[in-house]
């Protein structure tokens, strides 16, 4: 089956889309945020974006066990879509 091209996206709303798998996994990714995406100018092992901080807020959380959960997610919206321009849009 042919892959479907990537999407080229604005920023806000690839990192809504981010941001919505840690409301999927409430219990995994509980106190744990996402507040931006690094962007490049190029592809970087295949997007031009990619999470590279992970905030926590207080002592419960296990941050861990959500990345975890997070990876194969990412690895999807990483093969399906692209940042429109560079940078924050």
């Amino acid at each position: 089956m042919p892959k479907r091209p990537k999407q080229v996206i604005p920023y806000a709303e690839l990192l809504v889309k981010v941001q919505g798998l840690l409301a999927f996994y409430r219990k995994e990714c509980r106190n744990i945020q996402i507040d931006g995406l690094q962007v490049y100018r190029e592809q970087v092992d295949g997007a031009n974006w990619h999470v590279v901080t992970y905030r926590r807020s207080g002592d419960d959380n296990d941050l861990y066990e959500c990345r975890e959960k997070l990876a194969a997610e990412l690895r999807t919206l990483r093969e399906s879509y692209d940042v429109d321009g560079n940078g924050k849009t």
